[in-house]
């Protein structure tokens, strides 16, 4: 989680005044006020400065006297401040976010000498665009209400190093209400995208909200790639709804807020194809699909077939789906080729029933296959101490 630093009283912004000064890191005063003559302060990057690498810290030093910066002042374009820290000493300030792309940043200081005279100074940065910027994809939408078992999740169109990780980390932050115990867990998504994700430590309380602040524009990810901008979103945790699907029974059950509320018969997989145990996490519904062997890595076991109310549990093609072609089967064996086959009317009110992020519990398989936590929503697949050392913060 981002910790943001506190601003120092005397970063606060300056007023206007005429006659500004500016020493900066390769030239001399652009203008000047009595007082305070025997202090020098040098800029970097230097005042009027284009094409500065995204990210790079902007720095006022006193370079000459016995001064010290009073107040620091530092806004985009856009008025958007820049906050950063003083050191112990008064002596220097630095910027704390990194600095955006394609940016001009403007920035207004007094600096202070022993004598207790003060001089004014100004300059101007400008960043450069980025060349090669990485988007991402923020899960679950914003405003979304989901289940308990929904994480956050961050998606990233390229590559994040090893060596960016951390600072990525430390620049997202999640705020709950109430204050829930979760961390961060890097994984590779199904479809090779490095991803990374927020779960609690057990599932979410109804009724949470959560928040996610990314400050990221600026930072790097890797690669000679930056972030663009900054990212948010927040959503809200919906009811308790628990989806237990027990293959050895031939039967599923729901639980919302602990109580059971419907009971169905169900066709898991074979014992050739097992259906995958452990927790899973609703990932999407579709009401109509065609549901492809091919697709899923199983070549021509089987020919297209439509079918409805189809709710994902894993992206390699764990489903739940009506499959009335089996029905003579449902509530009696399992001979799917590891999907949960259903009763058209039952798939339909269950489909209807659950929402993205409810936890679907699948138990009394024969499959003892570990499903990846980039699988989906896999985060559930894995205990708790297992979980947090996937955080590149406390791996």
């Amino acid at each position: 989680m981002i910790r943001t630093p506190s601003v120092p009283r005397a970063l606060l912004p300056l007023p206007a005044a005429a006659g500004l000064l500016l020493v900066t890191a390769c030239g001399g005063p652009a203008g000047e006020e009595s007082g305070a003559r025997d202090v020098t302060v040098a800029m970097a990057p230097a005042d009027r400065a284009t094409g500065v690498a995204p990210g790079s810290p902007v720095t006022l030093r006193v370079t000459g006297g016995q001064g010290t910066l009073a107040d620091v002042s530092v806004t985009d374009q856009r008025g958007q401040r820049l906050d950063g820290s003083l050191s112990a000493d008064g002596r220097s300030w630095t910027s704390v976010p990194a600095t955006r792309p394609s940016s001009t940043y403007t920035l207004a200081y007094t600096a202070k000498s022993a004598d207790g005279s003060r001089r004014n100074g100004s300059g101007t940065v400008t960043t450069a665009a980025p060349e090669k910027p990485n988007k991402l994809e923020l899960r679950p939408g914003n405003g979304a209400t989901v289940g308990v078992a929904q994480p956050v999740s961050v998606l990233f169109d390229h590559r994040v190093g090893d060596a960016e990780k951390v600072d990525i980390e430390r620049n997202l932050r999640v705020e709950t209400s109430p204050r829930t115990e979760g961390s961060w867990g890097w994984v590779k998504d199904f479809g090779g995208h490095d991803r990374i994700d927020w779960r609690p430590r057990d599932f979410w309380k109804p009724g949470t909200k959560v928040s996610l602040k990314g400050e990221l524009a600026g930072l790097p990810s890797g690669q000679g790639r930056y972030f663009a901008r900054n990212y948010a979103t927040s959503f809200t945790i919906g009811e308790n709804r628990v989806v237990t699907v027990d293959v050895a029974g031939h039967r599923m059950a729901v639980t919302e807020g602990g109580k059971a509320v419907a009971s169905y018969p169900i066709s898991a997989g074979s014992d050739t194809y097992p259906t995958r145990g452990g927790t899973h996490v609703v990932l999407a519904k579709n009401a109509k699909e065609t549901m492809k062997s091919a697709t899923v890595g199983l070549g021509d076991a089987y020919p297209s077939l439509p079918t409805t109310s189809v709710i994902h549990l894993t992206s390699s093609g764990t489903f739940i789906h009506a499959a009335d072609w089996n029905a003579d089967q449902i509530g009696s064996a399992n001979t799917s080729h590891g999907c949960v086959g259903m009763l058209s009317s039952d798939a339909r009110k269950l489909f209807d029933r659950v929402r993205l992020g409810d936890p679907v519990i699948v138990k009394n398989t024969r499959n003892t296959e570990i499903t990846e936590p980039g699988n989906g929503i896999g985060a559930w697949q894995m205990d708790w101490p297992a979980w947090k050392k996937r955080s590149a913060l406390k791996g």
